[in-house]
């Protein structure tokens, strides 16, 4: 009906930005956590390379 058309079209736009702000935070987190892990790693060898050298 068309009188009513508006208030699809709204809910088809807050299902839009829900879907897009839940897909930023899980994306965040994964990224969060994947970037700990390299920083971990990173930080492991470089001291090990710190130990090697001053031998």
């Amino acid at each position: 009906m068309w009188p009513f058309d508006h208030y699809r079209k709204e809910t088809k736009s807050k299902k839009l930005v829900k879907r897009l702000v839940t897909g930023l935070i899980i994306g965040g987190a994964i990224g969060s956590v994947v970037g700990k892990k390299l920083i971990d790693k990173h930080e492991e060898e470089m001291g090990d390379s710190e130990e090697n050298s001053t031998d």
